[in-house]
């Protein structure tokens, strides 16, 4: 009784375990890329955000030719993060301006996230082409959600230290050992 009592719990840890280690380590935010079509369908826009420690972002942005993986030239826009709808970062207000132009069809874009919670990132484009530039006036936007990363070394080290604890107390108390 008491050896099966004792595989039974030392079963149950093993699944926290397993459970904990593939389930704890959530990134920032959403890893990978997003792709979306600007609001009146001139360019489609990948949104591809990589996230580093304490919620430091970059957002890779590439401007497409609609339908196609083959970069589009020449963009006048702005690159926004938003949180309940209020604007918390805008690239172009960054450099003082009110649009940046892209030449090449990509950017990066660096962004601190200071807290926790729901954003909108939204790729304005104000306009395509050389001066003079075709005026658009549409945007894409993306749902981020930033999470707090849980260090999963961490995490195993207590699951494995408690494990053992648990296992000692238990073998002591019911003299399995």
């Amino acid at each position: 009784m008491a050896r099966n009592t004792f595989l039974l719990i030392a079963l149950m840890l093993g699944a926290t375990i397993f459970s904990i280690t593939t389930t704890a380590t959530a990134a920032y935010a959403q890893d990978g890329g997003m792709a979306q079509t600007t609001s009146k369908g001139t360019l489609d826009i990948r949104l591809a955000p990589t996230w580093n420690e304490g919620g430091q972002a970059e957002f890779s942005v590439s401007f497409l030719n609609p339908d196609t993986d083959t970069l589009h030239e020449h963009q006048d826009y702005d690159f926004r993060i938003l949180r309940g709808g209020q604007q918390v970062f805008s690239a172009a207000t960054q450099t003082g301006q009110a649009v940046l132009h892209n030449v090449e069809g990509t950017l990066t874009v660096p962004y601190m996230f200071q807290e926790n919670g729901d954003y909108t990132v939204q790729v304005y484009l104000a306009g395509t082409g050389i001066a003079p530039t075709i005026p658009t006036d549409e945007e894409a936007t993306f749902p981020i959600t930033v999470v707090p990363e849980f260090p999963a070394g961490g995490i195993v080290a207590a699951v494995l230290a408690a494990s053992i604890t648990t296992a000692i107390v238990l073998s002591q108390r019911l003299k399995i050992i």
